[in-house]
Formats: C-alpha cells, structure tokens, sequence
C-alpha cells in the first residue's frame, strides 16, 4: 500500500522548469556570489521554499553548498549558476499516539541553472529549519535523497531545529519527462521508456519528511477540513491523514533510480517500500545501450527496527528480514548487504532492473518445530505491538497448518511457512488486520 498518492504533489527538473517562477527575497548579495534561483510549483499545497528569514514561522532553507560554495539566492534565473525546483508541501499527519496536525514536506531538486548547465555539481549541503511549531510532527526525522546521501542529522522539538542533509550526485538514466522525475506522487501513471533519452550527472532530489511511514497503519482516514487538488483531473479531494512513526528518528532511503514515490508501509504485510522506476536500458553510448541496474539503500533506526521488525540490528540478515524486488505478479532477491551500526541497520541492495518495481523490507519469523512461542513475539515480529495502547488483539490459530495455542503459548508442529492472521486495534475504533509469514524449521 502507498501513501495515498493525492496527498500532495511535487516535481522534478523538468516540471518545475515549466510553471511560473515564484522568486524569493534575496539576501545582500556578498562579494562574488554564487546564485541559485528558486522555483515553487503552482499546487495549492505549496508553501513556498525559501531561504530563512526573520520572523519566518514555517520550514525553510537556512543554507546551501555545492562542492563547498555557499550560494546566495537570487531574483532571476539569468543570475543564478543553480537552480532549486520543488515546494514545501503542506498536509494532515501525526505520529502513532498524538493528535492530528498540518505537516510539512519539503522536496527540493538542487541542479545547475539553464542559463549555466555545465556548472559543476557533486555534493550538496542543504541545512533545512525545520516549521517552529511545537507539536512532534513539527520536525524533519527522515529524508528521501535520488542520490547517494553521505550524511544525515534530522531536527525535531526538544532536538534541534535545523535538519542538516550530505548527498552526493549519482548518475542517473531517464527515459520520461515533467512530473515522472524524481520523486512524483502517482508513480503508476508515468510512461518510462525502455532506453533512456536523458542521463544526468549533476542533480540531486530531496524529500524532507517527519517520519518513516508507521508499522501500525490504519485504513485511510480523511481530514474533512483539509482538500486538495488531484493533478490528474484538476478536481477537489479530500486530505489523507498521513501516520508516521516518531521511532524512525535518523532514517533514510537512497537509489539512483529516475523516478521514486513515498516510501510507505504495507497494511497487509507490514513491509517497509519504496516503488521506483526507471527505463530498462541506459543511455547509448555508440548506438549500445547497457543494462540499466540501480540501488536501493535503506537505513533503519535501531527503534524502529525494533517496533516495526521485532529485530535488533544484529538480528537482521536475508532470512529474517528480506529484500524482495516484486514487479506485478513476479518477486525476485536482489543481492542484498546487512550492515548493523551503533544506531542502526542499513541494508544495501544492487542490481536492480526495471521498469517500476516495489522494493520492499519485510520480516519472516523463523521457529523450530513445537518451539514455545509468546504472543509478544509475534506482535512485535508483525510490527504491531505498540497498538496495544488502542486495545485487545486477537492472533488466529492457524490449526490446519499445524498451529495450537496452550498455556499463553503458541505452537507450530508442521515444518512448513505458516501466515498467521493478527487482528489488532489500528486506532481505538478501528480494526485492522495484519498477516505474518512464521517459517517453521525440523
């Protein structure tokens, strides 16, 4: 399951190029500045990007490197050696146990001016103040980068109030155009050619966002105060409320494929994703075209590896907590690293082919046959231990598949993949039900 898509809606390069520049204040120009002129898309969800100034309540750039210039914004494109296309997006979210609020999701994409286009590029900077509200979601937790990211530091109430993002241009080969670059919000709606037209060198994409999406999703619920527009139809829809988890604190997805949507959460399954896409071939050099394989890399705080997977950092490995590249009906394991660290858990996956696949994380409970098994155990490999604060759950014996339940624990007798069925409180009136994949061993 995604996000639902119509949230709210940004662009990439070619988008932004085409609506109507919105110039921001320009700070006094220092001696031999470095410009960047910043363009917001016309979506009645935008914000505004702008670079901080004083009394500034809501989100905002506080600076900006490349390849360690400083750059000063500018009024008009023709002064500008950069060019940053995007908005900071506004829509209803919260986290799992705190009450609604109006987030905000910045998503900048940072590439040489037109007027300058082989301006040099490799790494950028962006330090981003986050929104001065004090409610938690008022905060930049996890970031999104179409790039490598060399660095994170995220801002949230009580932690600090500047989020500060290291990513380095990677080479990417595109074969759509407009909205179908970067990060788009209807994915499945971009036409990507089998070969791609354009490869890019010099442009970085980045989603600012206030949490990694949370293990315990409810069905979609709608804030009836909140509307937008549905690009594909220019009509009036009403605002997703978007959960997000305040544990995730410090995680991040990176690939160096064209087009990338939100990263979400399966109801079903619980599994972490990310659909991306991107044409088959790269770019032609002399009328050949390579395979064109990508990454996806995905860094999980300790604590939400643990509340979503029920696994520490040194738990997880391809047989607990599997990769899948699943296109339509077809899933295939893209070679795939386990890398604990003192705070976490980054799992590294190569060789990705297109056109637009879902990678997704998600976790496999491993048992011996007639092992002792506590329904903690469960809820927590299923990522939905922490509703128990919204009620009862009920686990459901599987008894065809060799499943019992005696003395306040569960047994699997029958060597083979057994999918539990766990309803649970997703909200306090709503119930949810979430399925995990127990794999009994002799």
């Amino acid at each position: 399951m995604d996000m639902k898509n119509r949230v709210f809606l940004a662009v990439a390069l070619l988008a932004a190029l085409c609506v109507s520049p919105v110039a921001m204040p320009a700070k006094p120009a220092s001696a031999n500045p470095v410009g960047v002129f910043i363009s917001n898309t016309q979506i009645a969800s935008n914000k505004g990007l702008a670079f901080c100034a004083p009394g500034m309540t809501k989100g905002c750039i506080e600076s900006i490197t490349v390849d360690g210039v400083p750059l000063t914004p500018v009024n008009t494109i023709q002064q500008a050696r950069y060019f940053i296309g995007g908005g900071l997006y506004g829509s209803p979210c919260r986290f799992v146990a705190t009450s609604v609020s109006q987030c905000e999701f910045p998503y900048l994409v940072i590439l040489p001016s037109p007027m300058q286009p082989n301006a040099p590029l490799d790494t950028v900077v962006v330090n981003f103040r986050r929104q001065t509200a004090d409610h938690p979601t008022s905060a930049i937790n996890t970031v999104v980068v179409n790039g490598s990211l060399q660095s994170f530091t995220p801002a949230a109430p009580g932690v600090g109030d500047v989020a500060t993002i290291t990513a380095k241009a990677a080479e990417i080969h595109s074969a759509s155009t407009s909205f179908c670059l970067g990060w788009v919000t209807e994915i499945d709606s971009c036409t990507v050619g089998n070969v791609a037209t354009q490869r890019a060198t010099n442009r970085v994409s980045l989603l600012l966002l206030p949490g990694m999406r949370s293990s315990v999703v409810p069905p979609d619920l709608v804030d009836e105060t909140c509307t937008t527009i549905n690009p594909s139809n220019n009509a009036a829809v009403r605002c997703i409320i978007n959960v997000f988890e305040e544990q995730s604190r410090g995680g991040w997805i990176d690939t160096d494929a064209s087009v990338f949507g939100l990263a979400s959460t399966d109801r079903l399954t619980g599994a972490a994703q990310l659909k991306i896409a991107g044409p088959h071939y790269k770019l032609p050099v002399n009328g050949v075209s390579d395979l064109n394989l990508s990454y996806f890399r995905m860094f999980i705080p300790t604590p939400y590896l643990d509340i979503s997977f029920g696994l520490t950092p040194q738990q997880a490995n391809a047989t607990t907590l599997p990769v899948r590249r699943t296109a339509g009906t077809g899933s295939t394991t893209p070679v795939t690293s386990y890398t604990p660290t003192a705070n976490g858990l980054l799992v590294s996956s190569t060789g990705i082919g297109f056109s637009a696949p879902t990678m997704s994380v998600q976790r496999v409970l491993t048992v011996k046959r007639n092992q002792k098994v506590t329904a903690t155990s469960l809820l927590k490999a299923a990522g939905v231990h922490q509703s128990l604060m919204f009620g009862t759950h009920k686990i459901v014996v599987n008894s065809r598949s060799g499943m019992s339940f005696r003395a306040k624990r569960y047994r699997f007798s029958k060597a083979r993949t057994v999918h539990v069925t766990i309803r649970y409180k997703s909200t306090q009136t709503t119930t949810s039900e979430r399925k995990l994949t127990v794999v009994v061993t002799k």
